[in-house]
């Protein structure tokens, strides 16, 4: 670039750049004409033009003088028009400061819409702020708490709905004032029940409508990944008592009946909170979310639904669906059994298909054997169910690498321990050929039935677990060693499966490069005669 054009460039920056310090100071000198007298009221008309407009500062600075200028304007009672004075001059004024105060909120809602991540937080934060200052109003003009749910679900349908809403926008919509103001997280609840319904409209103020679910496919996804991302966030449970419910974005004016509203009753945040989630769970999911909800359902959401029985047809569906959502399934399905009384047939069995090939290579396998080993904990169980479970873990672990291998064998061991009528899977004399002496028991002749769906008639207890015997001859040393326990008396305690359940190729490396030798391998090496020998693969292209 020449130093002439250089030297113009400078120069248009800098105008640039006194134009919008101009403009910003005129903003405010509009600003205070306008709340020092009502007579100038038209120069919001010019602050809103100026937010209209292009340049990020001086957007930003137009916004937020509106912001204060109306928050002043509803505190007066300015913007609504009252009902005792239909046709007087101040309602016409109260009128049109409303058609402009709602071009200012639709121009905040299209904001949301934007890239610009800032300005979207901007946006959002000018629009809540809107909220509390009509409800303020709302409250003690009628005498009663009002939360202006009209207003807000617009703001969480504007977010939710918003393909291009930034993570710095949902992540302060859930720490800024969901995770804070028991109010505002109870509307957001019941608002996301709304829009989940199948017949929202989403599109009644558009020139489009109908269900979100027939239009587009980016809305319904947007829609699901943006509510889920700001649900997750959610880390405030629904409280249990009155005391605790004293954070409120829209204050409850003194003097007002504090049992009155539904926002200090903790029964309506729970039910806000049981609706909401259910209301989503019955979205087109993606696989992804699909887990997640599953992975925190037994900590985060079944505590705190007002019946969680209602969750029985999801969770019932996930375990149905097979691999790895069903295994995911599996904790929050077994609380509704074991405190809520929940009545599901065939649970072990459908718990039994569950063990296939994959098992030993997905990642949730760990959590899995955890939850397994509370399943069968319980010695009333009969002793072909755990004999099944014995046999078809024994089975899987031939095939399993290393890292599945160290597992099934602590498995198998804590079960015998803890059922001792299974012993006799260890106990059983096998037959011997008459003629070789060698032992006749082998795969084939095995009676138990691995394609059997029901336990009881898997033939398990009239099996053995020659598979262990099998595994004594592992070729990984540290697995071989480890099948020996079943050779030898069970008088050793049960298993601490922790110890086992996060091995890996990596660590299995980790810990046999760092085992300090006791005794030197003995090798021997023949130093080489020549460096190219006769017979070498190069040897005819040289000659010595």
């Amino acid at each position: 670039m020449s130093k002439r054009k250089l030297s113009s460039f400078k120069d248009a920056q800098s105008s640039r750049a006194k134009d919008t310090k101009e403009l910003v100071e005129n903003i405010r000198r509009l600003e205070a004409n306008v709340l020092s007298s009502q007579q100038n009221l038209n120069d919001i008309v010019d602050i809103l033009k100026i937010a209209k407009g292009d340049g990020t500062e001086t957007v930003f600075a137009a916004i937020s003088s509106l912001g204060r200028i109306y928050s002043a304007l509803w505190a007066k009672g300015l913007v609504s028009r009252s009902k005792e004075h239909k046709d007087t001059a101040s309602a016409k004024v109260s009128d049109w400061l409303r058609d402009n105060y709602n071009q200012y909120i639709d121009l905040l809602l299209a904001m949301l819409s934007r890239g610009d991540a800032p300005m979207q937080v901007a946006a959002l934060k000018l629009l809540l702020q809107m909220v509390e200052k009509e409800g303020q109003y709302a409250s003690k003009s009628t005498g009663v708490y009002e939360f202006p749910n009209s207003s807000y679900i617009a703001i969480i349908e504007s977010v939710l709905d918003n393909g291009a809403a930034s993570d710095h926008l949902l992540r302060s919509l859930a720490d800024s004032y969901l995770n804070i103001y028991d109010d505002l997280r109870m509307y957001f609840y019941r608002n996301v029940t709304k829009m989940a319904s199948p017949d929202y409209d989403p599109f009644r103020k558009t020139k489009r409508s109908g269900p979100r679910t027939e239009h587009l496919v980016e809305q319904v996804e947007a829609f699901v990944q943006n509510t889920f991302t700001v649900m997750s966030m959610i880390r405030v449970v629904p409280k249990k008592a009155v005391d605790e419910l004293d954070s409120l974005w829209v204050v409850i004016p003194e003097g007002m009946e504090k049992t009155e509203p539904a926002v200090l009753n903790p029964k309506a945040h729970r039910k806000a909170f049981s609706e909401g989630w259910l209301a989503f769970m019955r979205q087109p999911l993606t696989a992804e979310i699909y887990k997640q909800i599953l992975t925190v359902m037994h900590k985060r959401i079944v505590p705190y639904m007002i019946d969680p029985k209602n969750l029985m047809d999801f969770l019932s569906n996930s375990y149905d669906v097979g691999g790895s959502i069903s295994l995911l399934a599996l904790n929050g399905l077994f609380t509704l059994i074991s405190e809520h009384n929940l009545n599901y047939p065939q649970f072990y069995e459908k718990l039994y298909a569950l063990f296939d090939r994959n098992l030993f290579h997905v990642k949730y396998r760990a959590r899995f054997f955890r939850l397994f080993e509370v399943f069968l904990g319980s010695s009333h169980l009969p002793s072909y169910l755990v004999a099944a479970f014995v046999k078809r873990i024994s089975r899987l672990a031939l095939s399993a690498p290393p890292s599945g291998a160290v597992i099934a064998i602590p498995v198998v061991y804590n079960l015998l321990k803890a059922h001792p009528n299974c012993m006799v899977l260890i106990h059983r004399t096998p037959e011997y050929d008459e003629e070789t002496g060698e032992e006749k028991v082998q795969e084939a002749d095995d009676p138990y039935l691995p394609e059997e769906t029901d336990l009881a008639k898997c033939r398990a207890m009239d099996s053995s677990l020659w598979e262990m015997q099998t595994l004594q001859n592992h070729y990984y040393p540290n697995i071989a060693t480890l099948a020996k326990i079943f050779s030898e008396p069970f008088h050793k305690p049960k298993f601490q499966l922790e110890d086992f359940l996060d091995h890996t190729y990596n660590t299995f490396f980790e810990s046999d490069s760092s085992r300090k030798l006791k005794k030197a391998p003995a090798l021997a090496a023949q130093p080489p005669a020549a460096l190219i020998r006769p017979g070498d693969a190069l040897s005819d292209f040289f000659v010595f």
